[in-house]
């Protein structure tokens, strides 16, 4: 009977552990912290970039970066990949055009960034 039990109550619990993982990303990207809060930091690069204040704008892609990487470890098994590496080439996309001092560009950058933080944990 137990042997019966565990035949049908094994395969039924990974499943369910399974889906549980797969669906977390909408709760498992909210920052623990203000070192890995990404819409926090996307949106003081913003408006540095805004103001011009290159350096400090630089210093904000950097610690994005670095804020996404956090969650990237927390998120990896439920976001879609392509969202993720999208999302960091943006990123770093946004750092290249900050030490360009191109506002244009790291504004758009910036924008696409939001739009794919926005899609990680979302069914689209």
């Amino acid at each position: 009977m137990l042997k019966r039990i565990l035949l049908v109550a094994l395969p039924v619990g990974l499943i369910a552990l399974f889906i549980a993982v797969m669906l977390s990303a909408a709760v498992l990207k909210h920052p623990l912290g203000s070192d890995d809060d990404v819409p926090a930091w996307l949106s003081r690069v913003e408006s540095h970039v805004m103001a011009e204040q290159w350096h400090e704008a630089l210093e904000g892609a950097r610690k994005l970066a670095d804020a996404f990487n956090r969650v990237t470890v927390r998120v990896q098994f439920s976001a879609q990949f392509h969202d993720i590496l999208d999302l960091r080439a943006a990123i770093s996309r946004a750092e290249g055009f900050v030490k360009a001092q191109s506002r244009a560009g790291a504004m758009a950058e910036l924008a696409e960034a939001k739009t794919l933080w926005d899609r990680i944990g979302s069914r689209h």
